[in-house]
């Protein structure tokens, strides 16, 4: 074999396509990370404890139905049931066995038997609340008589504007007079248009002590408000302390001026 033929070996592989060559590294990276995990291991399996709960039965939802018949092992279950139920039911008298004999017995100490039950049969009206309507000519409409009646107009001058008081705080419908003096004053307009509101107060005896007009109080016509209420007696409470204070409302209404209705 010629020498100076053959090819000499390359110790230099940089300038080839692929590192056919593994490098040589140190061992001492390698145990680290051997010793590392063997003691992350040891200490999860010597440390970690995992608790493991096992599931509790459950209890199937199900339920039993007894089945009673009419002898007396079943009447006895039944009495049971009933009584140890959660809605244990009434003694009834009439339920009773021995009720039958008790009211036997008591009837024929008496000697008394009840009549017998004849019903009456009787007749029913034949008569009609809706009058017959004739037969109607082909063409001509039938309509029913209707009864015109005369209605009452009042005379323009029986009535007169009056007040009215109702209850708005401290006192109730039904503990209001039942009659009302004469109002004397001149009645317009303005206090026709809108209630009054009035703070009043009462001694023991029911009597109208003070009185404020909580609307419009410097005007005249709140004064003769206040005079007309200082004339009103109101029925005495017991047990109600004295000066009790109470709220009314004044309206005007159209009274009769004679007459059953007159005030």
């Amino acid at each position: 074999m010629d020498r100076t033929l053959a090819t000499p070996r390359r110790k230099d592989v940089s300038g080839l396509i692929f590192p056919w060559r593994v490098p040589k590294t140190s061992f001492f990276p390698k145990l680290v990370a051997w010793v590392m995990a063997a003691a992350t291991f040891t200490y999860l399996i010597t440390m970690v404890r995992i608790q493991v709960i096992a599931p509790e039965r459950v209890s199937p939802r199900t339920a039993s139905v007894i089945y009673l018949t009419d002898d007396a092992q079943s009447r006895e279950l039944a009495l049971r049931a009933q009584e140890g139920g959660p809605f244990p039911s009434r003694f009834k008298l009439s339920q009773w066995d021995g009720f039958a004999a008790l009211e036997a017995a008591a009837l024929d100490a008496v000697n008394w038997t009840p009549p017998p039950y004849a019903p009456v049969i009787e007749e029913l009206p034949m008569e009609s609340r809706f009058p017959s309507l004739p037969l109607a000519v082909r063409g001509q409409p039938v309509f029913p008589q209707q009864k015109v009646t005369a209605r009452k107009i009042p005379a323009a001058g029986s009535f007169q504007p009056a007040p009215r008081i109702y209850p708005l705080s401290g006192i109730s419908g039904s503990s209001l007079p039942e009659s009302l003096p004469p109002f004397t004053g001149a009645i317009d307009a303005v206090m026709l248009s809108s209630p009054w509101r009035v703070l009043v107060r009462l001694d023991r005896a029911g009597a109208v002590v003070d009185c404020i007009s909580l609307e419009k109080g410097d005007d005249a016509r709140a004064a003769l408000l206040e005079d007309w209420l200082t004339q009103i007696q109101f029925p005495a409470v017991s047990g109600e302390p004295g000066n009790r204070w109470i709220t009314l409302g004044i309206e005007f209404t159209n009274q009769p001026v004679d007459g059953t209705d007159a005030r």
